[in-house]
Order: structure tokens, then sequence, then C-alpha cells
């Protein structure tokens, strides 16, 4: 049975330290041979039936291991989850601590649970916010998105919320690798277009990082706003959304489970949204 340590962080990262028994990696190990053995097709021998020891003598020691891994890893990360009670909102990282023939292999894994939000007396903001720009004086009536955007502006102000460092490089990652992808569609190195702009790499990640803090602190604002103020989404209205898309594959895409979940959060932070703009 796979031991586990948990460290909590204040910004919600969790990071277990788990220590995988070195019977349950040969046990594994046996299992990933088993596997081997069946699959392999090797001179000499119909496949499936050449011995066990040539399978493994032809297959690379460290590609057996990575399958190991694979089929350990899992595991013994749903045991931790499960024993220490976290719901984990992002894919978790592993690194590999100890891992010795013969041994107890020792893993580390992080990930996150969602951050804590307060959203602070953000009723009153808003309704002073909108009702003030009522009363200005000569001032044409505000649009809707100017309302909304004042709105948004004034929760963000009451707000509190830590968002984890691994969902923050995680995202600035993402958009770092989207900034190479598209320069190297027009031709150009990540340093030829910094230069055309004007700005640093560390400039460009420093950006980035300010935009995805914003954009989160909304989005999981948005989601409190929705679970404070009990707002719900029907099915209904799932499936008018789905229907209203364009061609066929993207509503079959969109009436999958995972996707209609997905789907959901979406529509229940722009009922949120339209709740607040309306204070």
């Amino acid at each position: 049975m796979t031991k586990s340590i948990l460290a909590k962080q204040e910004d919600g990262t969790v990071q277990f330290t788990i220590t995988i028994p070195k019977e349950e990696i040969k046990k594994t190990y046996e299992e990933v041979m088993v596997s081997l053995v069946e699959q392999a097709e090797i001179p000499g021998f119909r496949k499936g039936k050449a011995p066990r020891s040539t399978v493994e003598e032809k297959t690379d020691k460290s590609k057996i291991y990575e399958l190991v891994i694979e089929k350990i890893v899992p595991k013994a990360y749903l045991e931790a989850v499960q024993e220490h009670k976290i719901t984990p909102i992002i894919n978790p990282k592993v690194e590999l601590l100890k891992a010795k023939e013969d041994e107890d292999w020792e893993i580390r894994i992080t990930t996150c649970e969602s951050p804590q939000v307060e959203l602070g007396d953000y009723k009153e903001k808003i309704k002073g916010v909108l009702a003030a720009s009522k009363i200005i004086t000569n001032a044409p009536p505000i649009t809707e998105e100017e309302r909304t955007q004042k709105a948004i502006d004034a929760l963000i102000e009451t707000v509190k919320v830590n968002i984890p460092e691994i969902i923050l490089e995680d995202e600035i990652n993402h958009s770092l690798a989207g900034l190479i992808n598209q320069t190297n569609s027009l031709g150009m190195t990540v340093e030829q277009y910094l230069g055309s702009i004007g700005k640093t790499g560390d400039q460009i990640r420093t950006e980035y990082r300010e935009k995805i803090i914003k954009d989160l602190t909304i989005q999981l604002a948005l989601n409190e706003v929705s679970k404070t103020e009990k707002l719900e989404i029907s099915e209904k209205e799932v499936e008018d959304f789905i229907n209203a898309l364009g061609d066929q594959k993207t509503k079959d895409d969109f009436s999958k489970p995972e996707q209609k979940l997905y789907l959901r959060n979406i529509l229940l932070r722009r009922k949120a949204l339209e709740f607040i703009s309306h204070l």
C-alpha cells in the first residue's frame, strides 16, 4: 500500500510526496512484462509466443519502466487524493524523486484545489458605481457594454482571491506557446517579433501574467457569485445553446457529457455577469 504525505500552500497548491513499496513496483513490472510478451513480434516466433526472457532482453529497460510509471502513478495519485479528500482542478505534475530497482520508489505530485474567493460587499460596490453613472449631468446613457464593464471593474475591486502559482505558470506557458506558433506561422522567430514591437521576453511574460490574473479573478469571482446567488442553468438552456450552434459536428461535440458540463459553466458565468450588471 502506498504512503502519502500532504503539503498545502496558502494559494491552494497541493503537493503529495508518495512512497510506493518495492513489492508494488515488482507486481506492476510483471503486469507490464505480460502485456509486452503478448504484443511482442520477434523474428523466429509467432506474435506473443516469444519467451519472456527474449522479450525482456530485446526491450529497452527504460521503456519497460516508463510503462510501469504510466501504470502505477495514476493509481497512487488517486489513492492520495481520496485519502486526503482533495478536489484537484488541474492535471497533476509528476516528479520521480527516487526510482531504484529493489527499493521503494518516491514521487512528488503537484496539483491544486480551487482557490478560496471572498466577494466582499460586491453588491453595494457595484450598485454604487452603476448609480453614479446615471447622475452625471449632460452625459448620454451608458451602453449595455459599458454597464457590464463597470460592473466587472467594481467586482474586481472588491473580490479577494489568491490564484495558485501552478495555474498561473500553466496559463503563461500556454500563452507563450501560442506566441511561438503565431510567430512561426509568420516566418519570424520570437526574438524578431519582440524586436519589432520593442519588448523583451520578460516584459511579455509580465504582461501575460497580469492579464491572466485579471481574467482568472473575473472567472473565479463570477463562479462564486453564481454559487452565492444560487443561480442555475437548466438543461433546456444548454440544449437551446447547442442547437443554435452552426454545423452538426459542432453540435455533436458539445452534446458529449464533459463538453456539456464545460458549456454549462460558461453559461452560468454569463448569467452571473448579467446579474451583477443589473444590480
